[in-house]
């Protein structure tokens, strides 16, 4: 098979972000292990239409739905490459393929009771208590990916660098791609932040230039996320809760309170409708209805 690691290259020269590029590349080499273990051609141009048909069905057999759909769109990538790349003369295999279809289950959202109980883990003075507040209401007030939110830089003394103003109440964001985007902080969120950055000045590792900072310095998009995951278990979440969770309440939360379609697209980082049709979905029928009931023609009448 041809050498994944050049199509690794290919996409960092893409600019990708970093968990993109480990998706595509992971399907590539899945493919590439299916095709060695059931005896398939290994050179890319002597696949066909049915050795990938065959190891979709193998994903669909050993995983969810939509993790098949996701290896399904990184080999479209991978397949695209090599297309541009000539290693196909007898056409792309996936040209005229069809992804799987993945049943609609739109991630649950989080209400405000249980947003309020998740920031009440983190009442306490200490840093660790003021640095997670702030990381949580950045999340909920802003819905950035987890990624986006690691990477939040802090350094005062220079601007192209620094990427929290208090002052103004935004944030700037290194999304997808490598696009940058201003957020916007509520009060309380400014807040908190402020108390977590008086903290953070007396750090160890105060130099540091990640916002985030742990007992070893600044902190991995592993450890924000192991911080939101104990947060949910100490406010007694049944379920592991999830950074995506928070964006995807956001979401949810901005359209329940009649805020534009356009807007949420430009603030959450998305380029196609088709994110916010699936984030949109999330207690799409609970808007439907308050909606409706707003909206009740008859008692006007």
């Amino acid at each position: 098979m041809v050498n994944i690691k050049s199509f690794a290259r290919h996409l960092r020269a893409e600019n990708l972000s970093p968990q993109t590029e480990k998706s595509y590349v992971e399907a590539a080499n899945k493919l590439a292990g299916f095709l060695a273990d059931t005896g398939m051609p290994l050179e890319v141009a002597n696949l066909r239409r049915e050795h990938i048909e065959a190891f979709i069905a193998d994903q669909l057999k050993r995983w969810k739905p939509a993790t098949a759909a996701n290896r399904y769109r990184s080999l479209q990538q991978f397949f695209r490459w090599l297309e541009e790349e000539g290693e196909l003369p007898n056409g792309n295999p996936m040209a005229k393929m069809k992804p799987p279809r993945v049943p609609e289950q739109p991630p649950e959202v989080l209400r405000e009771d249980e947003l309020k109980a998740l920031l009440k883990t983190c009442e306490g003075k200490g840093f660790e208590s003021r640095r997670d507040a702030a990381i949580l209401r950045v999340f909920m007030d802003t819905g950035a990916r987890l990624g986006e939110v690691a990477g939040i830089r802090w350094d005062v003394g220079d601007d192209e660098n620094n990427d929290v103003d208090l002052d103004q109440g935004v944030l700037r964001l290194l999304g997808k791609g490598g696009r940058p985007r201003l957020v916007q902080l509520g009060n309380k969120s400014i807040k908190a932040l402020d108390r977590y950055l008086r903290l953070r000045s007396k750090h160890p590792h105060a130099d540091e230039k990640s916002l985030w900072l742990g007992q070893k310095g600044g902190m991995t998009d592993s450890g924000i996320r192991q911080v939101v995951r104990r947060r949910g278990r100490q406010a007694g979440f049944q379920k592991q809760l999830h950074p995506h969770q928070l964006r995807h309440s956001f979401a949810h939360a901005w359209l329940h309170a009649g805020g534009g379609e356009t807007d949420l697209m430009r603030v959450a980082g998305w380029k196609s409708r088709q994110m916010l049709e699936r984030y949109g979905a999330s207690a799409a029928q609970e808007r439907a209805l308050d909606a409706a009931k707003r909206l009740a023609l008859g008692d006007r009448l």
